[in-house]
């Protein structure tokens, strides 16, 4: 008789636990920004917010939870309850931290629901620079020690040029600054030869002419810089991107996932977002599913390998 009672409470609790899944969302669902307001992730969300909204029928709440380099709210986010309700603005900061052992969570830790979008990282130089394409920068750093600017140490442009480097066979000395417009001051200035960041950071200096963009981390071409090449054209195999999404707790309901793919997929489709993504110095480049986990552990792997000797 326990049995049988025991076996129908499972049962019930299965029914409304996937009922509640279909009628997602019931609440309010938190959406951890691992960084301070105004940054990437946050712009990035807080631009997509109205438009998920609308495509759930719900309310998103944005927290932003800084620290660490983003550790401390990627951690409240993995030790979240898997329900829906708590998820993680992520990028590839998620992977930097775990490659540099700063972290006790991977990436296998989180549910991947969709990439959304991406930047590159660029090589760029002043516009006075002797060097003016990325294979005389490459040969010059390949027989003398070029000073090559970024944001700071552990960061994923610091590691990205690391990554640079060791593809390419140059020799780097990296300059590690406290963020992106430090280090963009710098090559402006003459204190670097160079400067690797992404390409959202990089936009306005760009624009005015102030620094040249040598080569993009892509594997093709970037639509909003047509007339940059890539390190795999120029013929080093390398390819990172600067990437941004939503994720959550491992053992997300399937229904969950289901509904953010959608929701996403008809942003996407409508064209709602794209012009909003273009203004942010990104580019739309949703995946979903398999090929989402597949781009992470690949982006994982190479993250790893840049690390290096930087790793703990």
């Amino acid at each position: 008789m326990k049995k049988l009672l025991g076996g129908l409470t499972l049962a019930i609790g299965m029914v409304v636990a996937g009922q509640a899944a279909a009628d997602y969302p019931t609440k309010n669902i938190s959406m951890i920004v691992p960084f301070s307001a105004g940054g990437g992730n946050d712009t990035f969300v807080r631009a997509l917010q109205p438009l998920v909204e609308e495509q759930l029928d719900g309310t998103l709440v944005i927290r932003n939870i800084a620290g660490g380099g983003g550790a401390v709210g990627m951690s409240r986010a993995v030790a979240s309850p898997a329900d829906g309700y708590t998820l993680l603005a992520a990028s590839n900061a998620m992977l930097t931290l775990e490659a540099m052992g700063n972290v006790a969570f991977t990436h296998d830790d989180f549910d991947f629901i969709a990439k959304i979008v991406e930047e590159p990282y660029l090589v760029a130089v002043s516009s006075d620079s002797p060097y003016q394409d990325i294979e005389s920068l490459i040969e010059a750093a390949s027989s003398n020690s070029i000073r090559v600017g970024s944001s700071g140490v552990g960061s994923s442009a610091y590691i990205t040029a690391n990554a640079i480097a060791n593809r390419t066979g140059a020799t780097f000395n990296l300059i590690p600054y406290p963020g992106g417009s430090e280090a963009i001051s710098a090559a402006m200035g003459g204190h670097v030869e160079a400067v690797v960041l992404g390409g959202a950071e990089l936009r306005s200096a760009l624009d005015s002419g102030r620094l040249n963009a040598l080569a993009t981390t892509y594997a093709e071409r970037s639509e909003n810089l047509p007339d940059v090449p890539t390190f795999q054209e120029s013929g080093f195999d390398l390819t990172l991107t600067v990437w941004r999404g939503i994720v959550g707790p491992k053992g997300l309901p399937e229904e969950v996932k289901e509904a953010w793919v959608a929701a996403i997929q008809q942003i996407v489709e409508d064209g709602s977002y794209e012009q909003t993504a273009n203004n942010l110095g990104t580019e739309l480049a949703p995946l979903y599913g398999e090929e989402l986990d597949a781009f992470i552990d690949e982006s994982a792997a190479v993250m790893r390998e840049a690390a290096g000797d930087l790793a703990k």
